[in-house]
């Protein structure tokens, strides 16, 4: 299963690339820094999950916020399931708002607290495949049962 991680923050994308490493072991991780480095890796790979923190920068010194990326990546692919990875109070209220907009759940599984354990890992990954299974198509039955038993 391809995972793409949107972190600006190296510790913090280490950390979650190995929480997941660990949570399913044949989770293959791209972490990107920015949004500008998040909409390239998209037009090349599709990942069956993106994990997007609430703060970004983009490359060139601007400002793309999580909730920003996250509404131009659902304007062109709807149907990506996306995790919103972030503490701070005001990010959570802004991927709220658009993940409304999209008509699209927002809850202890598709919300994540920088500070994420194994088992919040292993459910979202099992909603989200029960949630959106069209979306995780390249996930092979035995994944699937990997994550759902993990």
């Amino acid at each position: 299963m391809r995972v793409l991680i949107v972190e600006d923050g190296a510790f913090n994308a280490f950390c979650l690339t190995r929480l997941l490493e660990s949570v399913f072991q044949q989770a293959q991780v791209t972490v990107v820094g920015d949004s500008l480095s998040a909409l390239n890796d998209l037009r090349h790979n599709t990942p069956a999950l993106v994990i997007v923190d609430g703060h970004l920068r983009a490359g060139d010194g601007l400002k793309c916020n999580g909730p920003a990326l996250v509404d131009a990546l659902w304007q062109t692919n709807p149907h990506l399931p996306v995790i919103a990875w972030s503490d701070c109070e005001t990010m959570r209220h802004a991927f709220a708002e658009i993940f409304k907009q999209y008509n699209k759940p927002f809850n202890e599984y598709t919300y994540w607290p920088k500070v994420v354990n194994y088992e919040r890992i292993r459910m979202s990954l099992s909603y989200l495949l029960r949630a959106a299974s069209d979306s995780f198509e390249p996930l092979q039955h035995s994944e699937r049962v990997e994550i759902l038993h993990a």
